[in-house]
């Protein structure tokens, strides 16, 4: 029929659209796009090689096409367990496609059971893919990850039915019934059917891409590319939103690390990288399940939800101490770095957290003109702490 022959020469054309434009966005995907794309392309190449290698046997041109969709959809469940982090079970999965295309080539040129062959050939390439949507079907979370978990069961469930109603419609051994089974427009339906749902996959995955790319580009946009915390943007988007015109209840902590333009001065700017890396560490460590971020410099911000200011002076000194015990001669920095914190509560009218961060960074000016290497939190005098820790030669 002229609407199957055009339907033959677009399919493949679609795929492999599809497939490079995965391959191309697979420099600012999660590492899947890279399975996707060879996938599609496996896929536009399955549904090609008749056409393009008509001259050859019948046989060949159905144990070459197969080879290219077990590729397909051996790619298709490795996209998505590397997608969502999962085991990619490569062995196991290896062994099973292989055994599976060993059958089927056993169907194809021993047997000559064209029936049995799209049986089982259709049937093992839905358990592959059956096998990722199981594996990965709890971790998806997104609305873009779980349609894609929807999309790919809905390929298994089209390809159980459809190997369903070629066992029902023919039967064994009888080409006769098959061949008429396979020109009639039911059987097109069906194929129609099957690539819809494959072109919707397609389209899911693309959308799992691009948002791989915009949260890519907001996450480099709102963190701090030396630590890895958020910079002053990302910490804004990070805070909870404020209600009833109050900003919610929490602790600000401010931390600065003292003289540190003579850490830059005196050993490099390589060096003060590592200083600062490793005062995030600290904050890391110390300031747990928090929003922290590397406002420009030297300086640190933490917003504590819920913390008492008592909980939140705890945090900072535990981290002051920290940061005072480690060494830096692995970096060329001889003697000892210290910091200084300003911590603050949110309070009844603040609409937004840099109030109470104004109030914190008084603090931290109050640390730094005691003495340095100290905290001080809101309400309280500066006390004569311990005496501030100067780099040595």
């Amino acid at each position: 029929m002229e609407q199957t022959d055009n339907f033959a020469y677009l399919l493949p054309f679609i795929f492999l659209v599809f497939g490079s434009i995965f391959l191309i966005a697979d420099r600012w995907s999660d590492g899947s796009a890279r399975y996707w794309g060879l996938g599609y392309i496996s896929a536009a190449l399955g549904f090609a090689f008749p056409i393009l290698a008509y001259a050859l046997p019948l046989p060949v041109q159905a144990v070459f096409s197969n080879v290219f969709f077990y590729a397909a959809f051996f790619l298709y469940g490795h996209a998505m367990l590397v997608r969502f982090r999962r085991p990619t079970l490569l062995l196991p999965r290896l062994l099973f496609t292989l055994a599976a295309f060993a059958v089927v080539c056993w169907f194809i040129l021993v047997k000559e059971d064209l029936r049995s062959q799209l049986a089982i050939g259709d049937s093992s390439l839905a358990v592959l893919l059956g096998i990722a949507i199981v594996s990965v079907w709890r971790f998806a979370k997104s609305a873009i990850d779980r349609m894609l978990v929807i999309i790919a069961s809905m390929v298994v469930l089209e390809t159980a039915i459809r190997v369903t109603a070629l066992l029902l419609s023919t039967s064994a051994g009888s080409f006769e019934e098959l061949d008429q089974f396979l020109s009639s427009e039911y059987a097109f339906l069906m194929q129609m059917t099957a690539s819809i749902v494959g072109f919707i996959m397609a389209l899911t995955v693309l959308g799992s891409v691009v948002s791989d790319v915009i949260m890519g580009h907001r996450d480099a946009a709102e963190r701090d590319p030396l630590t890895g915390l958020l910079n002053r943007r990302g910490f804004e988007q990070a805070l909870p939103t404020a209600k009833s015109g109050d900003f919610p209840a929490g602790a600000v902590i401010i931390g600065d690390i003292d003289h540190f333009k003579q850490v830059n001065d005196r050993f490099g700017h390589a060096a003060g990288d590592h200083v600062i890396i490793g005062f995030a560490q600290i904050l890391r460590a110390n300031l747990k399940s928090v929003v922290i971020a590397r406002f420009g410099g030297e300086e640190f911000v933490a917003f504590l939800p819920g913390a008492s200011l008592a909980e939140a002076v705890q945090r900072a000194e535990q981290a002051r101490l920290g940061f005072e015990a480690m060494s830096w001669h692995a970096h060329g920095v001889d003697g000892l770095i210290t910091a200084s914190f300003g911590v603050s509560m949110t309070a009844p009218g603040d609409h937004f957290v840099r109030d109470a961060i104004v109030r914190a960074d008084a603090c931290l000016y109050s640390a730094k003109n005691s003495g340095r290497n100290r905290v001080v939190s809101e309400g309280q005098r500066p006390t004569e702490g311990p005496p501030p820790l100067r780099i040595v030669s």
